[in-house]
């Protein structure tokens, strides 16, 4: 049922928020939003839970628009200057409402948005009026910046082939607040594909000859019109980074057709690798030694390898865990903080699996280790986490990044 705003509540509204500056979200608040880089679509971000909605075709943006409005007294509303009229009305009546959908519950319920920008109010009327309003006062904005505005719910599947859940695990006597997403091998469109930014020049003190710029994950998944996306490994594949450069574990990019370090599988191991061929079939490399390098893989599995990251440590073996205590340093054992890996369970009946991309809370290494098995994956290797860690699916940052990052592991369809 529809409440009517009173006079009350109005003035309640009108109190200042004095807290920190306010994310996208809050600064988008009641904005109609166009995704300039897909086809336009459009989406609205309604002020009570600040998510957004998807607007659809003009018959859908209106089932929306009502279902999300806000009833409001005849009185109140005719305080309201139209759109096209030249009076101001009442501002601060306006500004408590701006962005909201309201219905004139003692008349017909007709529906009109109340612009943030004009602080006036445009008839959504018929749903080829409030499609025309939508696309008249709808603000651009980049496919990327949308994702950091959450739609509402909280798991999501866009197809059968994959799903996003943020869950509860249990593991070590305790309980982990984990961000997963599932991609299922099987899917005949799916294409996965590890990318690496480029080698820029080093600085002068720089005795690594070279290091790997940076860039946000979601500038990996859009580039690549991806449907889900992690980072990836360590930005440093020494035991210090004192040199400050972004010199990181070997990774396979797809688009070079290179592996990125790939004198490391030669002369020293820099722990497992986990890959993927052209048709998504996964292997595992318990040291990256066993790679030796893309003319071998090639030679021994008869196929093109089609993606690949190593990283330390290792957490999970055939089901059981591998964590090697030489291979943690004391932040790894001790720290909580978050914590990031991507995992492997064998398919049934001559399936060929599924991937898991895990983010977990507050956790050491050696929780993440124990959490991946409870999932229960056959195969688990540790991710960059941190302020590194960010997950993404479906258009959405499930887990907002704290900072870019050297590479990235991408899941899209062909």
């Amino acid at each position: 049922m529809k409440k009517i705003i009173i006079t009350t509540i109005i003035l309640a509204n009108l109190i200042p928020f004095s807290g920190n500056a306010a994310n996208l979200s809050d600064k988008l608040s009641g904005r109609i939003l166009l995704d300039v880089e897909r086809n336009g679509e459009a989406w609205y971000i309604y002020p009570k839970d600040k998510k957004r909605y998807y607007l659809g075709r003009p018959a859908d943006a209106f089932k929306v628009m009502r279902e999300l409005g806000l009833g409001i007294s005849e009185s109140n509303f005719q305080r309201i200057a139209q759109a096209g009229m030249p009076v101001k009305g009442d501002t601060a009546l306006a500004r408590a409402l701006a962005g909201t959908i309201v219905l004139q519950v003692e008349r017909n319920g007709e529906a009109w948005y109340i612009n943030p920008l004009d602080l006036k109010k445009y008839f959504l009327g018929r749903p080829e009026d409030a499609f025309k309003v939508m696309r008249e006062l709808g603000l651009g904005i980049t496919r990327e910046d949308l994702a950091r505005i959450h739609k509402p719910g909280t798991d999501e599947s866009i197809n059968k082939w994959s799903k996003y859940e943020h869950k509860k695990i249990n593991a070590v006597g305790r309980e982990f607040t984990v961000d997963m997403i599932t991609i299922n091998l099987d899917n005949p469109r799916l294409w996965i594909t590890t990318d690496a930014t480029a080698l820029s020049p080093a600085p002068n003190n720089d005795k690594y000859n070279g290091f790997y710029s940076a860039k946000s994950l979601g500038k990996f998944v859009t580039e690549h019109d991806g449907f889900a996306g992690v980072n990836g490994t360590y930005f440093c594949a020494y035991a210090s980074c004192e040199s400050n450069n972004y010199y990181f574990f070997p990774v396979y990019d797809t688009f070079l057709g290179k592996i990125i370090n790939e004198d490391q599988l030669k002369y020293w191991t820099t722990g497992p690798i986990m890959a993927f061929d052209i048709v998504n079939n996964f292997y595992y490399f318990k040291d990256s030694r066993e790679l030796k390098s893309l003319e071998n893989f090639e030679t021994v599995y008869g196929t093109k390898l089609q993606a690949a990251i190593g990283n330390k440590p290792r957490l999970i073996e055939n089901g059981m865990n591998q964590l090697i205590e030489w291979e943690l340093d004391s932040k790894q054992k001790n720290t909580r903080a978050m914590r990031n890996a991507i995992g492997y369970k064998k398919g049934d009946n001559g399936g060929k699996g599924t991937v898991y991309l895990v983010i977990t809370q507050n956790a050491t290494v050696p929780d993440l280790a124990e959490i991946m098995k409870a999932i229960g994956v056959d195969y688990a290797l540790n991710l960059d986490g941190g302020y590194s860690s960010a997950l993404w699916y479906g258009d959405e940052y499930m887990v907002m990044p704290g900072r870019d990052v050297p590479n990235a592991i991408v899941f899209s369809e062909k």
